[in-house]
């Protein structure tokens, strides 16, 4: 009988990223005249492949910024934009503190490994250096309202201002009249939501929501058209249970809860049309919209008594009925005891700060020798994994601030032309002259300036032909 151990099978082959779909005239790899091959002679579909093997959004521009037909390879093919955000999602920056609605600002940088993230942090405007008090008597301190895709959206009562830290865009429009006078109401709630999309980031929405005790006004400001579209009041129901909650803008949707009454009402932005979808009877205060990864609905409750955190998905079955499925339910104690490096006394609050797509932003609280201790932390949607962010101090409202797209790597920008020189530079050049002109910085490094793909920043006039009003 033999002594020898048969041998060991293969090893399995190594996973690879989902393929692309071809955008190439053709996909075999070319080759130099005396029979070399060399990366200048890869067909579009194999450099694609590559690139989406890159680890982070950073490292992808400054791959594509090497040579135009790189740049050109990334701009043309939006297929590869969408697997490159669903296998990379963007990373996060820093987290934004305010305190007294905007008297005290501060950022909290996220301690990140990448060089190209930590770059981003050197040269952007965090601070918001870039933005200035207005001369009207009835502004008062830019106070931070929303921030998704790379932008800020700031209110003074009298302006908002659409801003990018990392390009030190500002675009400021006065409101209308109407929202003025909203805000000035007894017992009135006053939001602004930012619209905006990566595949698309010359044009941004503006939704700007009033509650008034049982009624609800949105009045919506298109950077297309430079309109402000007044809606008339809105008969909700509810009397006082919407003073207390916050709106969530998803997808063309408003989402908002009606605290008392176990319902969230939804608000479809183009049409008006509102309908009601009735919460788990577990989640009856204190829930928090969100999409996945896949763009589903989902909900988020916090119970404090016991620091539970319950995630619900939005499903239909076979006939096309939705409901609320649960997805999962997580003991937060025990989780985080794991993952912090102490075993803190943790208060039994949870503050849910923000539900973005496939994820979770909240923070916890702790006291330890008389000083108030706030952790943030990250949760994934999809595996239900936490993870330890950072700690910051005490704060009135907080937005998660992540790296947005450079407008250099999306497709037809409409004004722009871009020229790749050498290595190292990808400059964007206005086709519009009369545009201000202001020192821009790398968000990997290189010599970028993204002032044509950003709106001017000179405050428009409310009676200007570029700031119009109009009722419905």
């Amino acid at each position: 009988m033999s002594s020898q151990l048969p041998p060991l099978p293969p090893a399995a082959p190594a996973a690879k990223p989902p393929s692309i779909p071809s955008t190439a005239t053709t996909t075999t790899l070319a080759t130099a005249a005396d029979g070399t091959t060399t990366i200048s002679l890869l067909g579009q579909d194999q450099l694609l492949e590559i690139f989406l093997r890159l680890p982070s959004l950073p490292a992808l521009a400054r791959a594509a910024l090497t040579c135009r037909s790189w740049l050109g390879a990334v701009r043309s093919s939006r297929s590869f934009r969408s697997l490159f955000r669903a296998l990379h999602p963007a990373p996060l920056v820093g987290i934004f503190l305010e305190l007294d609605e905007g008297a005290v600002r501060s950022f909290a940088p996220f301690r990140c490994s990448d060089p190209d993230v930590t770059a981003a942090l050197r040269r952007g405007d965090f601070f918001l250096t870039s933005l200035t008090a207005e001369d009207d008597p009835h502004a008062v301190c830019w106070e931070m309202m929303d921030c998704r895709d790379g932008y800020i959206l700031l209110w003074n009562m009298v302006s908002v201002a659409v801003m990018n830290p990392m390009t030190w865009a500002v675009n400021i429009i006065p409101v209308p009249e109407e929202a003025r006078e909203g805000s000035l109401l007894d017992s009135a709630s006053v939001e602004f939501h930012l619209l905006s999309s990566e595949e698309n980031p010359w044009s941004f929405s503006v939704v700007f929501l009033c509650a008034h005790i049982s009624r609800l006004q949105a009045i919506v400001f298109s950077s297309e058209t430079r309109d402000w579209v007044v809606h008339p009041w809105m008969e909700i129901g509810g009397e006082f249970s919407m003073m207390f909650s916050a709106a969530t803008l998803l997808g063309g949707y408003i989402y908002r809860p009606l605290y008392g009454e176990g319902r969230v009402i939804r608000i479809n932005i183009a049409t008006m049309d509102v309908s009601s979808l009735y919460l788990p009877s577990l989640a009856t205060d204190g829930v928090s919209m969100g999409d996945t990864e896949d763009g589903k609905l989902c909900m988020v409750y916090a119970s404090t008594d016991d620091l539970l955190l319950h995630v619900w998905i939005r499903s239909g079955d076979g006939d096309g009925i939705e409901s609320w499925v649960l997805q999962d339910v997580i003991s937060l104690r025990a989780e985080i005891d794991e993952i912090t490096p102490t075993p803190w006394e943790w208060q039994d609050q949870v503050t849910i700060v923000e539900v973005r797509p496939g994820c979770v932003y909240f923070s916890m609280t702790c006291i330890t020798d008389g000083t108030e201790r706030i952790w943030f932390f990250y949760l994934s949607i999809k595996t239900m994994e936490i993870e330890l962010l950072m700690q910051v101090t005490s704060h009135d409202y907080a937005c998660p601030y992540t790296m947005a797209w450079p407008p250099c790597l999306i497709g037809d920008d409409r004004s722009t032309k871009h020229e790749a020189e050498g290595s190292g530079s990808c400059l964007l050049k206005s086709s519009n002259s009369t545009k201000q002109k202001r020192k821009s910085s790398s968000p990997v490094g290189l010599a970028i300036d993204f002032n044509s793909a950003d709106a001017s920043r000179q405050p428009l006039q409310p009676n200007s032909p570029d700031c119009r009003l109009h009722k419905k």
